[in-house]
């Protein structure tokens, strides 16, 4: 990944940031980014070895250290053990999650729940243990990893509606814990990781030329905007949501499935 090279490596100097799921796709390119510009970086996951792995590679690449550690953010548990090993946390971003492609018609009860628990539940616990400490000391920032809600995303209607819900419990924590919490969410379009090639079949976004900037993301764009809304630069933004999409939200396809995955209209 080339350096990002549109801040200052020295904006978030002296601050610590946790980024969940920071071991590959959009997480990965996060840490990358908040890691470029100063910040010490912790990533955190379930899989241990993963982590380790990219820990290292993001400090080679960065030539700052950057460290790991273990969570299942769905255990409150285990998210108040990581929360009692890093005391003093500036930022926190939320980017775990994930979703399987399926017309809502056949969800088992739970499936459904798998997909709310970790993108929503999971979120919370995160957002909770973090932000009571951000509450508690001198504050901090927190941005939330969602998705292009607003249109409605058929296919993943489990996904959507967790999302939705971190959207809307971000501006009402934005409310509550302002002014020494900020927190905001970033809305990534379509970007071609790792991650969307296992979940989705083929064919999935292929109508991506309909948007604005016809074209599909690269990672470093999440990770630009995430580094905007934690920074000082962001110092009076709060309760937002900030897509990164190419328009996707005002014109483009939004079904997470192919289009010859639905019945065709009488």
């Amino acid at each position: 990944m080339k350096s990002n090279l549109i801040y200052n490596e020295e904006l978030l100097a002296g601050k610590t940031a946790l980024v969940t799921g920071g071991a590959s796709g959009l997480g990965r390119s996060i840490a990358v980014g908040l890691s470029q510009v100063g910040a010490n970086v912790i990533i955190v996951s379930r899989q241990e070895e993963v982590l380790a792995k990219a820990a290292k590679e993001i400090s080679d690449e960065t030539d700052r250290e950057v460290t790991y550690d273990v969570v299942d953010i769905r255990d409150i548990e285990s998210v108040a053990q990581l929360s009692q090993r890093h005391e003093n946390i500036d930022i926190l971003v939320n980017n775990a999650g994930g979703q399987f492609p399926q017309k809502a018609r056949d969800f088992t009860p739970n499936g459904w729940r798998s997909v709310i628990d970790l993108n929503l539940n999971g979120t919370w616990n995160m957002t909770q243990a973090f932000g009571n400490k951000m509450l508690e000391g001198v504050g901090g920032s927190i941005c939330q990893i969602i998705a292009t809600v607003g249109r409605g995303i058929p296919g993943i209607a489990h996904s959507a509606s967790a999302r939705a819900g971190v959207l809307e419990l971000s501006r009402t924590l934005a409310f509550e814990w302002g002014p020494k919490v900020r927190v905001n969410c970033v809305a990534p379009g379509q970007f071609r990781t790792e991650a969307f090639d296992s979940t989705y079949e083929d064919g999935v976004g292929d109508g991506f030329v309909e948007q604005p900037l016809p074209n599909i993301g690269d990672v470093r764009d999440i990770a630009n905007g995430v580094i905007f809304l934690v920074s000082p630069g962001a110092r009076f933004i709060t309760g937002e949501v900030l897509y990164v999409d190419g328009g996707l939200i005002l014109q483009g396809p939004m079904s997470a499935l192919p289009a010859d995955g639905y019945p065709e209209r009488e």
